[in-house]
């Protein structure tokens, strides 16, 4: 008998005057009507990052068609999304655009004329957050029922009280704040119209408020050693939704033990422990 071959397609999606998304499904060969996790990166991060490849293959494994992509103003281009290096587009980047990413990555999976819709069950699509992605994947979910389950990694509760970590006025002054990439030593841009996005739109993007509105199957997963979001975060969502799980995973980082580059074969055993929760609540 011969085993199903796990299989990774990229996909550019286009959208006229809006700038293009970079996409990746893994899946085993011969699968059909799948469920659908679609997995978004946090800050900084990118849909190629550490070891998210080996991630996309374990749940490929396990029978799930895994879709993770790059939000569109990320810092990675089509023709080289391995790393951060569009520090403009960067710099234009906010959460309601993140938001309306998702929301067209999940349009195209619902196109009638998308030659992989056999693949998967478009009454199925879950959604995975790291980080800020944790956020922006809650607040789709509040808002859109077409995602039927969530899964957070290392989540933040709270939008708001991350811009006020930068001095707003001189922000305001210079139109400009700036953030280190540690790992690459290059200072990104974050323009003003990121703090002004976010209050012209503040009804929508509200995490605190808009995690109230959810009535959908939530689980938390929160290292105890997070040195970028605490686990309160987690915490205070758990506090407030009665159908929500949350799991502390002793010892984890806010990477859940990766690292960029990732050169093992095999995955952190933190991630993994994150990756077979993940799993289980999606099968259950």
């Amino acid at each position: 008998m011969t085993k199903n071959k796990l299989v990774k397609n990229e996909i550019t999606l286009e959208n006229k005057g809006k700038k293009s998304i970079t996409l990746d499904l893994t899946y085993l060969e011969n699968s059909t009507n799948q469920p659908l996790v679609i997995f978004c990166h946090g800050f900084k991060g990118f849909k190629d990052w550490g070891a998210f490849n080996l991630m996309a293959e374990k749940f490929a494994l396990n029978h799930f068609v895994f879709a993770k992509f790059n939000f569109s103003h990320n810092g990675t281009t089509p023709n080289n999304f391995a790393d951060i290096h569009d520090i403009e587009a960067f710099g234009q980047n906010n959460y309601e655009i993140e938001l309306d990413d998702l929301d067209r990555v999940i349009a195209w999976f619902e196109l009638d004329d998308n030659k992989f819709k056999n693949l998967y069950s478009i009454h199925e699509i879950y959604a995975i957050g790291h980080s800020r992605g944790g956020g922006i994947v809650l607040l789709k979910a509040s808002e859109d029922s077409r995602i039927k389950k969530i899964v957070t990694w290392a989540t933040v509760n709270n939008f708001e009280k991350y811009m006020q970590l930068s001095d707003v006025v001189k922000w305001k002054e210079t139109g400009v704040s700036f953030v280190d990439n540690v790992r690459t030593g290059i200072k990104l841009p974050l323009y003003y119209q990121f703090y002004e996005n976010y209050y012209e739109n503040k009804n929508r993007l509200d995490l605190k408020e808009n995690v109230l509105k959810l009535d959908k199957p939530l689980l938390l997963l929160h290292g105890t050693a997070d040195e970028t979001v605490a686990v309160d975060d987690s915490q205070w969502i758990y506090e407030q939704l009665d159908h929500s799980i949350l799991v502390k995973l002793d010892g984890g980082n806010h990477t859940f033990g990766a690292t960029h580059p990732w050169q093992k074969q095999s995955l952190p055993e933190i991630l993994n422990i994150a990756i077979e929760e993940s799993i289980e609540f999606f099968t259950f």
